[in-house]
């Protein structure tokens, strides 16, 4: 299995370095958070979606292959139980570390790719009792996305990810977690190459 994971390395590292270099890019993501719901409570107000955005750098070592780094704030998320009643705000950050694998360009300018790697979820849930608990998960996570060449050199991408579930709660009677969540976004993005 080593040996087949350093050819595939290799491979990508030989192939044509035209597409190489450092690039930065910034954009608008919308989140589904998927927190855990508690099938015993009532909930009176129940929003787990909001904006948010995403700031991210990479390197390219070539047209297939690059790593890529960024952070994205997930936005704010509220959850009402009509027991009490309570609320619990999420604020919920993920940074993430992948590697990127591009196809040939299936149009002119449009270029499919997918990307893999470690996922560092915050978890932060604030309850209307004046705790504050948070969790902080490291996960795998993947990518589905395209980048759309523009003429004067920057990049427009959309882009999909799911970070997986965290560590957080999922049983109503254990405290001192935040509520579970699986959180995934869909992104616009500009990249500029330098």
């Amino acid at each position: 299995m080593r040996t087949f994971i350093y050819l595939l390395i290799l491979t990508f590292f030989s192939s044509s370095v035209l597409a190489e270099g450092f690039y930065g890019g910034l954009g608008y993501l919308k989140s589904d958070v998927d927190t855990h719901k508690y099938p015993s409570l009532t909930y009176s107000a129940y929003d787990d979606e909001d904006d948010g955005f995403t700031i991210f750098g990479g390197y390219d070592f070539n047209e297939r292959f690059g790593i890529e780094a960024g952070y994205n704030d997930l936005g704010d998320t509220t959850a009402t139980v009509t027991a009490g009643p309570t609320t619990a705000d999420k604020e919920i950050t993920v940074t993430t570390l992948a590697g990127v694998l591009k196809t040939d360009p299936i149009a002119e300018n449009i270029v499919l790719f997918v990307k893999a790697g470690l996922a560092r979820i915050d978890n932060e849930e604030s309850v209307s009792d004046g705790t504050t608990v948070s969790k902080i998960t490291n996960n795998a996570f993947y990518g589905v996305g395209a980048n759309f060449e523009l003429q004067n050199g920057l990049i427009v991408r959309g882009l999909y990810e799911n970070y997986g579930e965290d560590d957080g709660n999922t049983d109503i009677n254990v405290n001192g977690s935040p509520d579970r969540i699986d959180p995934s976004t869909m992104s616009l993005s500009l990249i500029k190459r330098f």
